[in-house]
């Protein structure tokens, strides 16, 4: 089995990868409570870091060799015909994402030179396309509202589904929470350094034939999924990735679950293993 460890900061992550969502993955499900933890975690170093370093310019030379590194988890990814599709770790990326949003926000507050880099943080070019690095393809909208900052985020139209709506909600609660954290442009650009330097995750690269393994190891031991999720697994990932995208067998899958589910809410999560 062949499976590549890549160590990176946000900086590289987040620099030319265009990160489409694998069928594997859920909608992004994570509300208040995972997203105030990890917002926790990463400030209960910083802060400690920021104490000690207060006094020094906010420098990548400085960020780097004052502080200290700090690894916040692991995300898989499988790469079929040029396209990198993420396996799993979709919920933290997508976090990171909405406070990068923010970052690029109060960047504009404090007029500080580190807008264009946050920017490109956010989306960039991979070929000839304008891209978010995480490509959430059907709240493309949400995120370009979240983006453009010209509504207020309860105005925004989250019609596309689960995933727009707590989208919005968590960029809400990182708002309130950066807001409150980053009260001065010294400390604004330190933490932009530190966040994009600082903090880093491990990228395992797997083939496609290890996928639905990986999988099955990831339900194991992580958040447990639903029988029917599971089967949508073991099923769908039979079909070759390409033959699954042109005849959008998820998207035939996910129809028919809301067809269930508007019969009676919550129907196919009631259903029973049927590994079992």
């Amino acid at each position: 089995m062949d499976i590549s460890p890549d160590k990176q900061n946000i900086d590289r992550l987040f620099s030319g990868t265009t990160y489409y969502i694998d069928f594997y993955q859920r909608d992004y499900k994570w509300t208040k409570e995972p997203v105030e933890r990890l917002l926790d975690d990463i400030f209960y170093r910083f802060t400690q870091e920021y104490q000690n370093n207060k006094s020094l310019d906010p420098t990548k030379e400085n960020i780097s060799s004052r502080y200290r590194w700090y690894y916040l988890n692991t995300y898989v990814t499988n790469t079929i015909d040029g396209k990198v599709y993420i396996v799993d770790g979709q919920q933290r990326l997508t976090t990171l994402t909405l406070i990068l949003l923010k970052l690029y926000h109060l960047s504009k507050k404090y007029d500080s030179n580190a807008e264009k880099w946050l920017e490109s943080k956010i989306a960039g070019y991979s070929g000839m396309e304008k891209n978010f690095w995480m490509n959430h393809e059907k709240h493309k909208q949400v995120l370009k509202d979240l983006f453009d900052g010209k509504k207020d985020p309860k105005e925004i139209d989250v019609s596309s589904g689960i995933t727009a709506a707590n989208m919005v909600a968590n960029y809400q609660i990182i708002s309130k929470f950066l807001d409150e954290q980053l009260s001065t442009k010294h400390k604004f650009e330190t933490f932009s350094f530190y966040f994009l330097y600082s903090l880093v995750l491990i990228n395992l690269s797997v083939e496609q034939t290890n996928v639905p393994m990986i999988f099955e190891v990831i339900n194991d031991r992580g958040v447990r999924l639903k029988p029917y999720e599971i089967l949508k697994g073991k099923l769908l990932g039979q079909i070759d990735k390409i033959e699954l995208d042109s005849k959008d067998y998820n998207g035939q899958w996910e129809k028919q679950v809301q067809s269930i589910n508007e019969f009676k809410e919550n129907e196919i999560g009631l259903c029973r293993n049927p590994f079992l």
